[in-house]
């Protein structure tokens, strides 16, 4: 296993120096550089305000990282084991030496606003036995923060790393930056681990059906089974402090099966894991370098005054297709609005109609329950009826909102296709080049289902009981309850069928931006592999006939190691 981690190394440092200014060389270099450390880096991940931070500093057992009320986190923050130190690297390629009370000042939004000191990661290093064998933990920043920088560096961290732990929010679960994070892992293939972070913020009941409801919708994204743990780091991290147990007993068992999971993979499978993700790594680099070369090397031979009028009638082009997307985009916002109108009048009417279909069942208990149990008898007849009525509608609704949405979704992708089409056809054309047609990837089910998140029904025991009261008539308190259970009855019907109604809708709204940003990648990396291809082909031009040989020289040693680079993927 030693050689071939030599190996690997060896050809990523080999196309780090092959492959120049193009941006496949960085990331080989650093891809390099983990491999010559022996680093694994795990980057934790996931919106701001999730608790990265103190999940972090409880899984090292003390308080290393800051953490706080506001979003703190703006750099990205490396843990690694060895003698305690704390050190900034700067973007400039400067090292500095600092206290560990200091990081504060490098590593939050508050202290260094829009990264102005030019820090490009701190790195922390500590006597923590479960990295011992290599493992980097990567506090990253959140996503979809009100600072833009903040989601760039978070997501730069999460492209660099070989490995993640997500960290989801109980009393938020699954925002639309969290599914497009997930979609990124689902293409990365690299060891993920999930934690349900603020598990204390919610009851029993609903615990379980957020926990439930993650579980399901992550392993649909991710097209496999998923185990989710859920934790409350807080008093994980105060439960080390202090050197006992706190906070509620399941969380705590929760975060210690956690912890030894994640511990065990570290001593056990790390090194599998490492050779497995630089494969897949490289496999992708080799692809990407020798799709553009490619490109390239067909328009290279073509006259520079040609090619610059062609190059401009391509971005001509290029700019009727983009105003063409922003059309079909403005049609498709226009169709999901619709969708989502028809949803909420369907739960509405939904709303109305179930509760009569209930109340005579109601009413038949109310005379038959003895007086003694009426009180118990009408609510759970009243919460396991609400629920019953949402499970045979949930799967009747979402059945009909799927079909609705791929319609559109599908129509959607169509349009696209059409204009990346138009797109390559006019760049073979123009620059009289064999491209074959680039397929848009189809739509992946699981990405666009739908689901609503059904919470445990609350309790009507209170009104009920009052209704019930021993202080009244027998044949009055039972009328009281019977009126106090038809309106409990008609209230969890609205409420549930209104948390139903937006619940659909965010997720209609989230599938449809998703859509829209996946449709938009796939035309804007069509056009910009073109117009970079034909950008090295002018740069090519413009040097004499020795830089040429050399350059040609360079790029067919580039384009072997591609296609030796691309053939590892079926290994990883």
């Amino acid at each position: 296993m030693g050689s071939e981690l030599e190996d690997l190394k060896a050809k990523a440092e080999q196309l780090g120096a092959l492959a120049g200014d193009r941006p496949e060389a960085a990331k080989a270099r650093r891809l390099a550089a983990r491999l010559d450390a022996g680093d694994f880096l795990v980057a934790v991940v996931g919106e701001f305000k999730r608790g990265k931070s103190t999940l972090v500093n409880a899984l090292v057992g003390e308080a290393v990282l800051p953490t706080g009320v506001l979003p703190l986190t703006a750099v990205a923050t490396e843990l690694r084991f060895g003698p305690p130190s704390a050190r900034v690297v700067y973007l400039d390629g400067r090292t500095e030496e600092i206290d560990t009370g200091r990081i504060a000042t490098f590593a939050t939004e508050s202290n260094n606003p829009q990264n102005a000191l030019g820090v490009a990661r701190i790195e922390l290093r500590g006597r923590w036995p479960m990295l011992e064998p290599g493992a980097v933990l990567v506090d990253t920043p959140g996503i979809a923060s009100l600072h833009e920088h903040n989601t760039a560096a978070g997501n730069a961290a999460l492209l660099d790393a070989d490995g993640a732990i997500v960290v989801l929010s109980a009393d938020a679960p699954l925002s639309e930056h969290e599914r497009a994070l997930l979609e990124v892992l689902r293409d990365r293939r690299s060891p993920t681990f999930f934690v349900l972070n603020k598990s204390d913020h919610l009851g029993k009941d609903d615990l379980f059906e957020v926990r439930r409801f993650l579980v399901d919708e992550i392993g649909k994204i991710l097209h496999t089974e998923v185990d989710l743990f859920a934790v409350d780091a807080r008093a994980a991290l105060a439960a080390a402090s202090a050197g006992g147990p706190e906070g509620d007993a399941q969380a705590g068992i929760e975060f210690y099966k956690f912890s030894a999971t994640l511990a065990g993979f570290i001593a056990d499978d790390l090194a599998a894991a490492r050779l497995a993700t630089a494969r897949r790594e490289l496999a992708r680099l080799g692809a990407s370098v020798s799709e553009g070369l490619a490109i390239e090397r067909s328009v290279r031979t073509m006259a520079s005054g040609k090619l610059q009028a062609l190059v401009e009638r391509f971005a001509a082009e290029a700019e009727v297709q983009r105003r063409g997307f922003e059309d079909d985009r403005t049609l498709l916002a226009r169709d999901t609005a619709a969708l989502r109108d028809a949803v909420g009048d369907r739960l509405a009417d939904f709303a109305r109609q179930a509760p009569r279909e209930q109340m005579a069942e109601l009413a038949r208990a109310s005379s038959d329950l003895a007086r003694a149990e009426l009180e118990e008898g009408l609510r759970q007849l009243v919460e396991a009826g609400v629920e019953a009525a949402f499970a045979r509608e949930r799967d009747a609704l979402l059945s009909w909102v799927d079909d609705q949405w791929h319609q559109l979704a599908d129509r959607f992708r169509a349009n696209v296709q059409r204009r990346v089409d138009s797109a390559r056809d006019a760049a073979a054309s123009l620059f009289d080049v064999p491209l074959p047609r680039l397929e848009i990837p189809e739509l992946a089910e699981q990405r666009d289902r739908f689901s609503f998140l059904f919470l445990h029904v609350g309790s009507v025991a209170d009104p009920l009981n009052r209704a019930a009261s021993r202080l009244v008539p027998e044949r009055l308190a039972r009328r009281r309850a019977l009126a106090h259970a038809g309106a409990a009855l008609v209230s969890e019907f609205d409420k549930h069928a209104g948390r139903a109604r937006w619940d659909v809708a965010q997720r209609l709204e989230d599938a449809r931006l998703a859509l829209e940003r996946a449709m938009r990648d796939e035309l804007e990396s069509s056009i910009a592999a073109i117009v970079e291809a034909t950008d090295r082909a002018r740069r090519w031009q413009a040097e004499d006939e020795e830089d040429r040989a050399r350059e040609d020289q360079l790029t067919g040693r580039l384009e072997r190691l591609g296609t030796s680079l691309v053939a590892l993927g079926a290994t990883a």
